[in-house]
Order: structure tokens, then sequence, then C-alpha cells
């Protein structure tokens, strides 16, 4: 039995790597792909001849995998194709619905996909007793076997990113490679994906917050660090520091046995003094946590993150005391937002002291609850669906603001408005002449190769020959 995981973008997807190492520790061959590195991703996947395809998926890549499976169906009409991730978490139905999907896994995948596996290797075509699975009857109508209980680690399995080594050895050569200690956040922001899940879930499938065993994240980081150039670590969590006693007792043996400086996320309202002291004492250098926008009341009622002004920024001068860099993210076109709202998120990260901050625009997912809020507010048109999305938010806004394309244009500068806070001061006014829009647009791709390069330490050099390499991630 062979199962090849296909990929958009070209960096370890965490769940891909906790799949593949789940089913070859159970005997199951698994291989991965990604298309943004390959010339004919499906002559790739051809030559593999697997016997199931899986393509873990975000919702912005919704279309990308409309095409990609159609591409694939053509060449390879037998082989199985399995969808799974946050977006088929949320969107079953959406998804099964797509010509060509088998399967579509609505729960986390570990024990799904081996069951299948089992069924599929055994000759077998009854999913029925799958928990989990979502396909078509022999009728064309759908059919779900329910959720499956959410997946707490194995301490025994460690994530195994060889197959991506091996296949792509530039992926190999990141200097500052990513790896994440747990699944889940107990906060419910309207704009993520977790407040969703759990909704669908109802804690009644497990514990939705779950941590890696300490020993087994340290052998996981040590077994990539290995022999390679690393200048530091980034814990990409969505909430790196809620767990104290675990944060504690793994920061001790990651002191000890790895001892790069580290970056972590984190939560404004969660920083103290014991806190900060316990990160920088194990050797954090940068904390990133969301501000989203400078409107409280915005951030509040519209996007349910209750942190206020004052947390943030009092999170900011604690974690400088102790020595440790900011760095924020921040979204602009939201729902009731004007140009002086975007410019107060400016603002605050000036005075929260951010020292690098990630911007993007608001990307409204269908059926969720604040698209609705916008659907309601005229915002976005009543029948909004995954068509009318745009595929970037790093680009565009489908929200019908009055000051929308000011706000983007502020958007695009925003990299270098929070840096340096006299260019702000002295040029915020640029942001109202529509003509410059592709001069903004300009400074925003300048402004993403230097946030790459400083966060992972690279020369302009390499820097450029990763954008070259990954352009198709753009």
């Amino acid at each position: 039995m062979k199962v090849v995981f296909l990929q958009q973008y070209a960096s370890p997807c965490f769940g891909v790597l906790a799949l593949m190492s789940y089913l070859k520790h159970y005997g199951v061959d698994c291989d991965v792909v990604v298309w943004a590195l390959e010339k004919r991703p499906v002559e790739t996947l051809y030559k593999l001849r697997p016997d199931l395809i899986g393509i873990s998926l975000m919702s912005t890549e919704h279309y990308w995998m409309v095409n990609a499976v159609k591409d694939i169906k053509e060449k390879l009409p037998e082989t199985r194709v399995i969808i799974g991730g946050v977006h088929a978490i949320i969107y079953p139905e959406a998804v099964a619905s797509v010509p060509g999907v088998d399967f579509v896994c609505n729960s986390d995948g570990e024990r799904v996909l081996l069951e299948l596996c089992h069924t599929l290797n055994g000759g077998k075509s009854d999913w029925s007793s799958i928990r989990g699975l979502v396909y078509r009857n022999g009728d064309g109508s759908l059919h779900s076997n329910g959720r499956a209980d959410f997946f707490t680690y194995s301490p025994e399995i460690v994530e195994d990113r060889m197959p991506y080594f091996i296949r792509y050895p530039l992926m190999s050569k990141d200097t500052v490679p990513r790896f994440i200690a747990s699944r889940g956040c107990p906060y419910n922001c309207s704009f993520c994906y977790n407040e969703q899940i759990k909704d669908i879930f109802k804690n009644e499938h497990g514990k939705y917050l779950r941590y890696k065993d300490p020993e087994n994240l340290i052998q996981e980081i040590s077994n990539v660090c290995r022999d390679r150039k690393v200048e530091s670590i980034f814990f990409v969590d969505d909430l790196f520091c809620t767990n104290k006693k675990w944060l504690t007792q793994f920061l001790a043996i990651y002191k000890k046995e790895i001892g790069y400086p580290f970056m972590c996320t984190a939560r404004a309202n969660l920083m103290n003094d014991e806190l900060a002291r316990i990160l920088a004492e194990g050797g954090c250098q940068t904390i990133s946590f969301g501000i989203e926008t400078g409107n409280e009341l915005i951030r509040e009622k519209i996007l349910n993150k209750k942190i206020t002004d004052k947390q943030i920024i009092e999170c900011g001068r604690i974690a400088r005391k102790y020595g440790i860099q900011i760095q924020t993210s921040n979204m602009f076109c939201l729902p009731d937002e004007t140009l002086q709202d975007a410019y107060k998120t400016i603002e605050i990260n000036h005075r929260a002291g951010t020292h690098q901050a990630f911007c993007s625009l608001f990307m409204p997912l269908p059926n969720t609850g604040l698209t609705n809020y916008c659907i309601k507010r005229g915002y976005l048109k009543p029948d909004y669906s995954f068509e009318d999305m745009p595929k970037s938010f790093l680009k565009e806004s489908v929200l019908s603001l009055r000051d929308k394309k000011e706000i983007i244009n502020l958007h695009h500068l925003s990299y270098f408005f929070i840096r340096y806070p006299w260019l702000y001061r002295k040029f915020k006014w640029v942001v109202r002449f529509g003509i410059f829009k592709h001069i903004f647009f300009f400074f925003y791709l300048i402004s993403s190769f230097l946030r790459h390069k400083e966060e992972r330490g690279r020369s302009y050099i390499s820097t450029i020959f990763y954008a070259w390499q990954f352009r198709k991630m753009v």
C-alpha cells in the first residue's frame, strides 16, 4: 500500500508530517510531492504509482485543489484521492462535491487514513465503519460516518521530515526551521478556524488542546537540525505559551540539548514578568502575537479577541525588558474598518515597540459567523461563496468598504510604516493617492523580501535565490 501526499506550497506541512510519520510507523509506504517545486507534478505522481493520494488543505487552496484533482484524474483515473486538513473538516460537503474527490476526512486524519489504507489493501470497498470519512454512495449521494475523536500525540512516534529533504534537498537548507508543539487553542477569535472546529465537535470527541511529549519534540528538533546550519527555530503553534507547566519542562530540556535561539507565538493578555523570564532564560529572542487591529472595539466585539490596547502595550514593554523582540500579526480591510482605524493599527504597533510586522488583508470564509456579519452589514453579497474568494489575502479585499482603496494602499506600505515611525508620520497621507497603487504593491513585495531575509537570517543573495526557487508560492 502506497500513499503519496500532495501539497501546494514549498514548506513542510505539519498535517502531512504527522500523517506520514504515523502511517510509516504502522508499515504504510509514504511519500510527498510539492506542487510548487515540480515542473510536471502530475507526471511525478504518475511515476510514483500511489494507491492513494492525500491532500491536506487550507481554505485558500480550495480552487488549486479543484484543478489539481482534475489533472490527477485525467492521468491516474483509478487512483483514489482523499482530501483532509482544516478546510475539509469545516466544509466536508463542499469538498466532497468536487469531481474526482473519492473521500473526505472530516476529522484528525491519523486513524482515519490508517483504517482506510487497511481497507483498500484488503481489496474491500465498504467504508461504512470508518469514523471521520465522507464519501459518495453508489447512487451518488453523500454519506458521512460522523466525526472521529481528536488524535492524541503518540510519544513513540517522532515526526520525520526526511521524505521532504530527500526529494527536495533545498528544503533542508532552511536556517530557521519551523516546528509545532501542539494542536488547538483555548480561545475563540471569530476570524480563526479554532472557533469553528470547537463548535463542530462540541467537546464530544476528546481534549482539543494537545501537546507533544517534550522529549519527543526535542528528538524531532534534533533530527532536523543535526549536521545542518541553523540560525534559530520558530515554534508556530496557534499559541505556544498556554501551558506554563509544559513550557517550563520543555524549555529546561531544550536549553540543555538544543540551545538555538527561538521565536514563538504568544498572546498579549498572557504576558507577565514570570512568563517573559521563562522564555528569555530558555533562549527566546522573539515573540509573535496578534494585534489584528488598532480599533479596540472591532478587536473585542467583531473579532472576539478580548485584548485591550493597554495589554498589547504592556506585553511589548515586558518583552523588551527581558531582551525579547516583538513580531506582530495585523489585518486590514476588516468589517466596519475605516482609514482612521487602519492608521490606529500602525500606531499601536509603534506603542507596543514592534520590531517586525506581518500584515494581511482580511479573508472572509463562507458560512462563518464573521462572514455572515459582513453579509448582514452589506460588505459582501448574500450568496458569497468560495468562487468569490480572492486568490491571495495579500493583494486584494472582497469587502465593500468606504475606504477600501486607501486601506489596501496602507497595507502595502505597512511594513515600512511600522518599522520606521518617522516615515509614517511624514508620508501617511500618500495612501490617499490611488494612482500610485502599483508602486505601493511593489513596495509590499520589497517588504516581504526584507521580512523574510530578516526572519530567516539569510543574506541578500540567498534570499533572492530562495524567492526565485519558491516563486510559485506567490
